[in-house]
Order: C-alpha cells, then sequence, then structure tokens
C-alpha cells in the first residue's frame, strides 16, 4: 500500500510538472515554445525527476516487450511445426505401403506428406518450411517451399522418381526446420532456425 501511494504521489507531481511546464503563464505574457517548457519541467525539481526516469525506463521496458513477443511467437511456430511434423509422419507410415506392385499407394510421396503438413499448420508459410526425408539411411532433401495444392509450386519438393522406395516396411524419419521470427516485426532472424524431428517409423504393411 505504501509503494502505491508513493507511485500515486510521483504521478501527481508529474502531472502537475507538465501543467506548471506549459502554462501561459499571466495574461499578457508570451507563449512560450515547446523548448523552454521543456526546460522548464526539468528545472522544476522533483517534477522534472519524473520525466526522466519515464524517458530511461521506457526503453528497457520496451526492450522486455518485445522479448516477450518474440519468445511467444516462436514458441507458438514451434508447436505448430511440431505437429505438422507429426501429421506428416502418420500419413507416410499409413499411405506409403505398397500394395502388390513395386510402387506405392503415392506417387509423389514427397509432395504428398508436404501438403499433409501445411495443411496442419496454417499459421506457417509454406515458403520457409524446410523438409528432409531419411529413409533406410538414404536422405532425401532438403525441399523448401514447395508443396503440392492448388496454386502450388511444384519442384524441387519431388521424389516421384524414388517412390517405390518409400513402401511398406521401410523405416523413416522426418525432419523440417523454420527460421525464427524476430518478435513483432515478423522479421526472420538470420542463423536462427527452429528444428522438430520424428521419431524413426516404420511405414505399415497392408
Amino acid at each position: 500500500m505504501q509503494g502505491q501511494s508513493k507511485l500515486r504521489g510521483r504521478a501527481l507531481t508529474f502531472a502537475r510538472g507538465i501543467c506548471s511546464a506549459t502554462a501561459l503563464g499571466r495574461a499578457g505574457a508570451r507563449a512560450r515554445s515547446a523548448g523552454s517548457r521543456l526546460r522548464a519541467c526539468l528545472r522544476s525539481g522533483g517534477q522534472g525527476q519524473s520525466l526522466i526516469e519515464f524517458a530511461l525506463v521506457l526503453p528497457v521496458l520496451a526492450l522486455i516487450l518485445t522479448g516477450l513477443f518474440w519468445a511467444g511467437l516462436n514458441i507458438c511456430n514451434f508447436l505448430a511445426l511440431n505437429d505438422a511434423v507429426e501429421v506428416g509422419a502418420r500419413y507416410l507410415a499409413i499411405e506409403g505401403n505398397t500394395t502388390g506392385g513395386t510402387t506405392t499407394n503415392l506417387t509423389d510421396p514427397c509432395q504428398a506428406v508436404f501438403a499433409q503438413m501445411i495443411g496442419s499448420s496454417s499459421s506457417l508459410n509454406p515458403a520457409n518450411i524446410s523438409v528432409t526425408y531419411t529413409l533406410n539411411g538414404t536422405t532425401y532433401g532438403p525441399f523448401t517451399g514447395q508443396y503440392s495444392g492448388t496454386g502450388a509450386t511444384n519442384g524441387t519438393n519431388s521424389c516421384a522418381t524414388d517412390s517405390g522406395t518409400f513402401g511398406a516396411g521401410g523405416t523413416f524419419t522426418i525432419v523440417a526446420t523454420y527460421p525464427c521470427t524476430v518478435g513483432i516485426y515478423k522479421a526472420n532472424l538470420s542463423g536462427c532456425m527452429l528444428t522438430v524431428s520424428s521419431p524413426p517409423q516404420t511405414i505399415y504393411t497392408n
């Protein structure tokens, strides 16, 4: 209670200082410039002290708030990326099996899996997601910003020629990365990447 009273007292003192510094003065006095008002406020002892303290604290407070925004946004992106990898791995494990031939149910497993991943993580920018598949010790990728769907650009994210390899009994992992974002500015932070890896899974046998 004593701290709150002291804080209210400082706020009142600060307000009085602003009022006295910006007052026009007695009738007939000339209007003062903004610079002269500020100097008058700073000369007013305890009243000017509040203004100086606020000016010193404001940058620190802004830095703390920006850091909180940065951490919160990247935690949300990490969770969304983790969900996307789980969905993609589950889809490949079920749909990647071979049905009586040398090809899998998926004409292009990499495109199909990525389409499932971005469908489960609408908060992420597909162009910034990089995905690497490791199947039976062989690495495919990384594939970035390519996916299968309406209006999509299907380019490097393609492993159609290896679709027969993504068959029943194969053991795979999926590793996805996404750039860190700087707070409320939504700018990517160079050198900082969010990385999620699925545990090794085996493609189901029909």
